[in-house]
Formats: C-alpha cells, structure tokens, sequence
C-alpha cells in the first residue's frame, strides 16, 4: 500500500501500490493542476512512479496577489 497524506486537509489515505503520482491523484479525487506531490524532500512529478511501501505527500498551491 501507499501512504498518501495530505497535511492541509488532516486527511490520511492508503492505495494499493505501485502506482504513478497521476493515478494517485485521481484515487484520492484530486485535481493534478491545483497540487504538488513531495517523497520527503523530493518533488514528485505527476509520472513518476511510486512502490508500495512507500509515502507521498500532496501539498496543495495557493497563490495570491
């Protein structure tokens, strides 16, 4: 399984792995242009493939002017 958090909305999910990081963001319902996925300290992009095992994160994007 693949831990997948998402700290801004204090949500926790697991999906059965491997997977690639755009897949991931569709099982959690998540629109791939409003995010950005980390493994630690390293940006994920959205085809890069993720084991199970393992743990992303899904940080979201705010901008303001």
């Amino acid at each position: 399984m693949i831990r997948v958090r998402m700290p801004q909305k204090k949500k926790e999910l697991e999906i059965p792995g491997p997977k690639r990081v755009l897949d991931i963001l569709a099982a959690a319902g998540v629109r791939p242009t409003t995010v950005l996925v980390t493994q630690g300290k390293r940006l994920l992009t959205k085809d890069q493939r993720v084991e199970d095992g393992e743990t992303v994160d899904i940080i979201s994007v705010v901008s303001g002017g």
